[in-house]
């Protein structure tokens, strides 16, 4: 529960009673939420943000990866250490086998910087910008390739081999929709200048005192709630589409290979993240009518000083997965409070996940069914918390 107990060091609570438990009484039932109805992919996985599969077909099956590729090339270069303000020469880089193939055409001979140049690769899918990253940081293309299956062999990537720095067809360039998922959340957890790129609706850089601008590839952002992006793809073999989204304090990564078109890439992947956010149990863990605790109030007997959150908190659980557990730090029963004072922290987790956490306060008084004269009347009762909590 180590990120639990960071949760709390965040809220600053010096507490001497932890309360753990089981949320037997809140654990989501076993939905039949049955499967999400894809029209396109041949192969499709959404994980959740500690990597627990929620869905997959095909998911371990090799197709081509198409520019989802780029997302490796920019880690790499990440790794590399190149300053990203360090300035680059630009080369003209044709694809004689790829007339088609989409390139920024930024001015010859002209310098751009190294981060430039990867925002450019990353939200326009340029070619051309990722076959320069290459260069730029391995002095060929083919050598940087090497670094990029050394880099996925490292992740435990089993079904990933490269054969180039952008995407086009090649013999042996091929991937699984497990491999790109999961380096999709590699990438957002670890390289926050992905993270930030990829979310970009656009990109405009400054070379030679001009302003060029791209558009991203991603339909989905702005268009769908929560969408964080990541990487598109589309070869003549398949269309592909790498993504990540939020909504609810929950994160997801998705990835699409074998679509027949880009339009049919976007719409499976908003049916997996409209299946996956609708099969989830939504559970109110947290609110000012939920109590956590109860401190005997000092100035009139017969009440009680009750513990809750100041605001609703709500997380999502997944049916399939071990039962919630939620944490408490609560003040000893020594403590006085006469209400507004922090008094605790509550956290929530399921199978090694944070879902959310929340302060309590001190806030209003109740009245104790049946108060005790008795000097060792306990000044601290605990509450179970959701789904046992007792309403304020």
């Amino acid at each position: 529960m180590r990120a639990i107990g960071r949760i709390f060091s965040r809220l600053g609570i010096a507490c001497c009673v932890l309360v753990a438990c089981a949320l037997a009484a809140a654990e989501p039932a076993m939905a039949e939420v049955g499967e999400p109805a894809l029209v396109e992919a041949d192969a499709a996985i959404v994980l959740d943000a500690a990597g627990h599969t929620l869905y997959e077909r095909n998911a371990d099956e090799q197709f081509v990866p198409a520019s989802i590729t780029k997302l490796m090339t920019a880690v790499c270069a990440l790794d590399s250490g190149i300053p990203l303000d360090q300035q680059i020469t630009i080369t003209k880089v044709d694809f004689p086998d790829e007339p088609a193939a989409q390139k920024a055409d930024l001015p010859e001979g002209a310098t751009i910087s190294f981060g430039d140049l990867l925002r450019v690769m990353l939200v326009y899918s340029a070619n051309d910008c990722a076959v320069m990253v290459g260069e730029a940081v391995s002095g060929s293309e083919a050598a940087f390739v090497d670094v990029m299956n050394a880099k996925a062999e490292a992740l435990g990537l089993s079904e990933t081999h490269y054969a180039n720095t952008h995407g086009l067809e090649a013999d042996g360039h091929l991937t699984s929709a497990r491999d790109q998922a999961e380096l999709g959340r590699y990438a957002l957890l670890n390289y926050p200048f992905i993270a930030k790129t990829v979310d970009l609706p656009s990109v405009t850089v400054k070379v030679q005192d001009e302003d060029y601008t791209f558009n991203s590839t991603d339909a989905l952002l702005g268009t769908y709630p929560g969408a964080m992006g990541i990487k598109t793809g589309q070869v003549e073999l398949g269309v592909t589409f790498l993504g990540a989204v939020r909504q609810s304090n929950t994160t997801l990564y998705s990835c699409v290979l074998g679509c027949d078109t880009p339009e049919g890439r976007f719409s499976d992947t908003r049916t997996l993240w409209d299946w996956a956010y609708g099969a989830y149990e939504r559970v109110t863990v947290a609110s000012p009518a939920i109590r956590a605790a109860s401190y005997r109030y000092p100035l009139l007997f017969g009440w009680d000083i009750a513990a809750s959150s100041p605001e609703e908190v709500e997380v999502l659980a997944w049916p399939s997965l071990a039962p919630m557990v939620a944490e408490a730090k609560i003040a000893p029963g020594t403590s006085t409070f006469l209400g507004g004072e922090r008094v605790g922290a509550g956290a929530w987790s399921q199978d090694g996940l944070t879902l959310d956490a929340c302060g309590y306060e001190a806030r209003g008084l109740v009245r104790v069914s049946a108060p005790s004269h008795d000097p060792l009347y306990e000044t601290l009762t605990l509450h179970g918390l959701p789904g046992l909590a007792n309403a304020v």
